[in-house]
């Protein structure tokens, strides 16, 4: 094998944390780079997977989603620091802590989604071939009793908005799944790079640091979700997913599979809202208009 790179957002714990070292595992030729908000955190994580995995390319970058100019600023810290060929990015990190980003966005809105979106498309130009992956939930689709998700324009989710309050998780993972569904589309037609982009829904990890409960009702919810997960289907936890996610990324029987949607490690559909294109559309451009993505920085013409 020849040496690559996989840069993880949310590597440092979780999920992102299980993937990682994963990855790691798999080959001393992959160089892995945790990109988080908390840089102690970050270089703690990469002490733990050197320590246990004995692969030293293990690296830690500062990367705060909530605001654009870090996600630019890791971009070129990414650059000189002259790394094997990038292979694989994870966007999985996401926010709901604040209510609004630096650059005034909805936090679960601009973290998850438009932080990843203005990264991926800052990094498309050093890829000759590789895989992408959108960390989203079965929340895109959420049951009926908890919420009706719809969309119309981006705007209705970009900035803070109280009537959003409940289904803006669920509206971010949804965009998750338009971004990779859309990227995957504009590399065929557009590229003729190598480069795969899916979808994938962890499960329900109980163990990885649910939000705090604000109300009796909440704590309801908390303590009897793992057993409707787990009636479900659902049940999971980081360590099991953060193994599926890093199959995703380097396991040749994936090869060539692009967007798509992925339930652990099963190719499944993904919910009927998610195939409407005009909505993928609405949702780049938007995008593309929230994060200021210059012609310059971008490898598609629109």
């Amino acid at each position: 094998m020849t040496k690559r790179t996989f840069i993880i957002t949310g590597g440092n714990s979780g999920l992102g944390f299980q993937c990682a070292k994963n990855i790691a595992l798999q080959s001393p030729d992959n160089c892995v780079i945790i990109a988080s908000r908390n840089a102690e955190k970050s270089e703690r994580a990469v002490e733990i997977i050197i320590s246990e995995i004995k692969n030293s390319d293990i690296h830690a970058i500062t990367l705060d989603l909530s605001s654009l100019q870090s996600v630019r600023e890791f971009v070129v810290k990414y650059a000189e620091r002259n790394f094997p060929p990038l292979y694989g990015v994870v966007c999985n990190a996401i926010s709901s802590g604040g209510n609004a980003t630096k650059d005034g966005f909805d936090m679960t809105f601009g973290t998850g989604h438009l932080g990843h979106f203005l990264l991926v498309n800052l990094l498309l130009k050093n890829f000759d071939g590789g895989r992408i992956i959108f960390v989203s939930s079965d929340q895109h689709n959420p049951p009926v009793f908890i919420a009706k998700l719809h969309y119309t324009d981006a705007l209705e989710y970009a900035y803070p908005n109280k009537k959003n309050h409940n289904t803006r998780y669920s509206f971010t993972k949804l965009c998750n799944i338009y971004c990779a569904y859309e990227l995957s589309k504009k590399l065929k037609a557009k590229t003729a790079r190598k480069i795969t982009v899916n979808a994938f829904n962890p499960g329900f990890m109980a163990d990885t640091g649910l939000a705090k409960p604000k109300n009796t009702a909440e704590k309801l919810v908390q303590k009897i979700a793992p057993l409707i997960a787990r009636f479900l289907g659902t049940l999971s936890s980081a360590k099991i997913s953060g193994n599926i996610l890093a199959e995703l990324l380097v396991n040749e029987r994936y090869e060539g599979i692009t967007g798509k949607y992925f339930d652990r490690e099963k190719e499944i559909k993904s919910s009927r809202l998610s195939y409407n294109q005009e909505n993928a559309g609405n949702l780049w451009l938007r995008s593309i208009e929230f994060t200021k993505l210059q012609a310059n920085e971008s490898i598609f013409s629109k």
